[in-house]
């Protein structure tokens, strides 16, 4: 199908202003930026005067835990994970995942977020790759690897239905990327996902280490998340989290980090000079009490960054346009310098930034010809807003902007209504579960 997305402006990047152009979408790609109106054979879309920008690409979410929102606050990590989180995450069952899923997904697409990183639980992985294939949303997802040959006693009391093997957790792992990796023509990519050294063994790390060279698959991990986890990661292995995977031989372009906060020089030397990306979640990370991610020095090192809410229950929202806000002004007022992490730099983080993180740059987080029509519109009239512009966009823009989402070429969000989900019926059906899963969460005792 040829469509022309007419009477619209277009940010086609960080770098851009706003032009009044028309876009010509063949099939699944971009074909031309262009001022003509008419193209033979293409079915005419009328923006109305509103805004294109790339979608938004989050690179740390657990679509697992977002039917625990209001389920696990105002506590430090550690126990908020032991006591409240794997519990949780262990009382799912197919159909309560699956659910959970797709009310992730319907939150970030409804808030302009086009490209996922999904770290899901240790169990019902399958039914994560079918709520992503049936949103639309392009996305990397793995299941959760964790071995637990050297979990210390802050970490007790984790769930039997979380105990695997080295060989149990690696062989389900390759299950799902046999099954998942390039589906949906290639809008659906599998990754590996160790937990965190804490809970993954050498013999884990390893394999991992060998599978994703020979596959050139991605390896996303936690680290450097609190400064008590990794004085425990120190006094269980002898280093840091990224000294550590350095020395583990996992250092190179194809590690994406969540967190990375309590790090020093040495640390973003690693970062750099190896192309290690990180996945930054500022709300989550204020929330937990964790503290604040030097993004600012990560940036000016060369350090590719990028944004992601983290689980709901630590955040509470999946929104790109408020993790955009508190990424920037948190490095302003942290630093006391207020050119820091300008409104164009947290733009380039949140879409461009995403994508280099996932390897994904060659196809999605710009408007160019040749990629992928992955596209949000915004509506900067809802605003009162004069200037259609990027600063507008990050300081006073909110998820209420968005009026419409295509992901690959499809519409998925067309004037604030879902194409292809029952909204109505995915929420119902939602807090069923929940409640079933509460349930068996509090027979858990």
């Amino acid at each position: 199908m040829i469509v022309l997305l007419k009477n619209c402006y277009v940010i086609k990047d960080w770098k851009s202003k706003p032009e009044y152009k028309n876009i010509l979408i063949e099939g699944n790609r971009i074909v031309k930026i262009t001022e003509e109106n008419h193209v033979e054979g293409a079915n005419y879309v009328d923006l109305k005067g509103r805004v294109v920008i790339p979608g938004f690409v989050q690179t740390h979410v657990h679509f697992c835990q977002t039917l625990f929102k209001g389920q696990a606050d105002d506590l430090p990590l550690l126990v908020w994970l032991r006591t409240k989180i794997w519990p949780l995450e262990a009382s799912h069952n197919e159909e309560s995942t699956y659910l959970s899923a797709l009310l992730s997904g319907m939150e970030l697409i409804s808030g302009g977020t086009t490209s996922a990183c999904v770290m899901e639980s240790v169990r019902h992985g399958h039914m994560t790759g079918r709520a992503i294939d049936e949103l639309g949303l392009r996305a990397v997802f793995g299941k959760v690897m964790m071995d637990y040959n050297d979990t210390p006693e802050e970490l007790g009391g984790m769930p039997k239905e979380f105990f695997e093997t080295t060989k149990e957790t690696m062989d389900s792992s390759m299950e799902l990327y046999k099954s998942w990796n390039g589906a949906a023509d290639k809008r659906i990519s599998y990754a590996l996902m160790p937990r965190g050294i804490l809970t993954t063994s050498e013999e884990l790390l390893t394999e991992i280490k060998e599978v994703s060279e020979k596959y050139r698959i991605l390896v996303h991990t936690h680290a450097c998340e609190t400064w008590e986890e990794s004085k425990l990661v120190q006094e269980k292995r002898g280093l840091t989290e990224i000294k550590y995977l350095d020395k583990m031989g996992l250092s190179n372009e194809r590690l994406l980090l969540a967190h990375s906060l309590c790090i020093d020089e040495e640390d973003i030397d690693i970062l750099a000079r190896n192309d290690i990306k990180v996945a930054s979640c500022p709300k989550a990370n204020l929330k937990l009490a964790s503290g604040v991610a030097p993004l600012a020095k990560l940036y000016k090192s060369g350090v590719t960054i990028s944004l992601g809410s983290d689980g709901a229950p630590c955040n509470n929202t999946l929104d790109t346009f408020e993790e955009m806000k508190f990424a920037s002004l948190l490095q302003k007022g942290i630093y006391k310098d207020s050119t820091l992490m300008t409104a164009e730099e947290t733009f380039k983080i949140s879409t461009i930034g995403g994508a280099r993180a996932l390897g994904m740059e060659m196809d999605c987080g710009s408007i160019e010809e040749g990629k992928y029509a992955d596209i949000t519109v915004v509506d900067f009239e809802d605003l009162g807003h004069i200037e259609p512009n990027i600063s507008n966009l990050v300081y006073s823009g909110n998820r209420n902007m968005v009026t419409d989402v295509m992901v690959h070429g499809k519409w998925l969000y067309r004037d604030r209504e879902f194409t292809s989900l029952d909204r109505e019926k995915i929420i119902y059906e939602g807090k069923k579960a929940l409640i079933s899963l509460l349930d068996r969460f509090e027979r858990r005792g």
